[in-house]
């Protein structure tokens, strides 16, 4: 487990090195995601979505 140092100034710049790594980790995965997508055929795609339509009903 990392230790928390006591300097709020650490903390705030080791908070922010975290952001920024979640925030590249997220850039990541929503551009597979995207790409992911484009790989699925739209009739694939249609079919999913008439029944997560129906699931709400």
């Amino acid at each position: 487990m990392t230790q928390i140092p006591a300097d709020a100034n650490q903390v705030i710049d080791q908070l922010s090195q975290q952001i920024g790594a979640l925030s590249k980790q997220n850039a990541i995965l929503s551009s597979q995601l995207t790409a992911a997508m484009k790989l699925i055929p739209q009739d694939v795609l249609d079919a999913t979505s008439k029944e997560d339509t129906n699931a709400e009903d």
